[in-house]
């Protein structure tokens, strides 16, 4: 079996089918179903079984699922050792657009000024999608809200941020909850809130940045509950009432996530070790 079958293989049940395969390693469609076809081939078996419009995994599917994650796991680990052993190398790091703005310029360059073999290459996402990105070899390591254990990684506190309930400057506003997308750390928080505080009958509006939140909400369309970091120094601040959240849970863990064992750890760490309230 070559490495670009499995990673095709690999691709087709990550991206949920063909279509987005060949988005993800950049090819056509005939492309990723003739490498699939050769692999049943080669294997003497079925690994797809069409259920409507969806491919599922035959039981041999699955079985060389685990076992594809496995070798391409161990690809990507002596690639990655020897890019290491010449010097420089990337380090694939992931994190909310929230998180980013506020807290990743003064970590990076004080990284860069530390540790100038290190190149970090910045992917912005929800929490829930880049802890899978983990989990799937896509990232090194990432920044996310409230962190959920798993046996696969480790979970490295970095930051811990007060929830604030923000409203226009003179409080006047729509009953309208603002939030992020699914996923979001402070989406959760906010969604806790407002249940705890009997306000479910709110109406919710979903957007793609915080920073569009603050706007709406500074022009009196709703409020929102989210991370006191994102409120300060905002170019809203002035137009923003922020007070702190006294009922249900009132800060949020930011931590750096990464699998176990994994060939750029030190870096990882290195990483880590930029941010002042991190403690080893």
């Amino acid at each position: 079996m070559e490495i670009v079958a499995l990673r095709t293989f690999k691709a087709v049940v990550d991206e949920e089918g063909i279509k987005g395969a060949s988005e993800k390693l950049n090819t056509v469609q005939s492309n990723i179903t003739t490498r699939i076809q050769k692999l049943e081939d080669e294997l003497g078996s079925k690994l797809f079984a069409r259920v409507g419009r969806k491919l599922e995994l035959t039981t041999t599917g699955q079985l060389l699922y685990k076992y594809a994650s496995q070798i391409l796991q161990l690809e990507y680990q002596a690639s990655t050792a020897i890019l290491k052993n010449k010097g420089n190398y990337e380090l694939r790091i992931g994190m909310p657009e929230t998180f980013a703005a506020v807290h990743l310029p003064t970590t990076l360059k004080q990284l860069k000024r530390k540790h100038p073999e290190i190149l970090p290459r910045i992917y912005t996402d929800t929490s829930d999608r880049l802890a899978l990105a983990i989990l799937n070899d896509k990232l090194d390591c990432a920044l996310v809200g409230n962190a959920k254990t798993h046996e696969d990684l480790r979970i490295l506190p970095v930051v811990h941020e007060s929830l604030v309930l923000v409203t226009p400057v003179d409080e006047e506003y729509e009953p309208v909850l603002f939030v992020r997308e699914e996923g979001c750390g402070y989406r959760k928080c906010a969604l806790a809130w407002q249940e705890l505080g009997d306000r479910f009958t709110d109406d919710m509006m979903v957007m793609s940045s915080a920073d569009g939140i603050l706007g709406c909400i500074a022009a009196g369309l709703g409020y929102t509950v989210i991370g006191e970091n994102m409120v300060t120094g905002s170019r809203y601040e002035n137009a923003l009432k922020s007070v702190p959240v006294t009922q249900g849970q009132q800060r949020i863990e930011i931590s750096v996530i990464y699998r176990k064992g994994h060939p750029l750890e030190q870096g990882i760490l290195n990483f880590v070790g930029q941010f002042p309230e991190y403690k080893q």
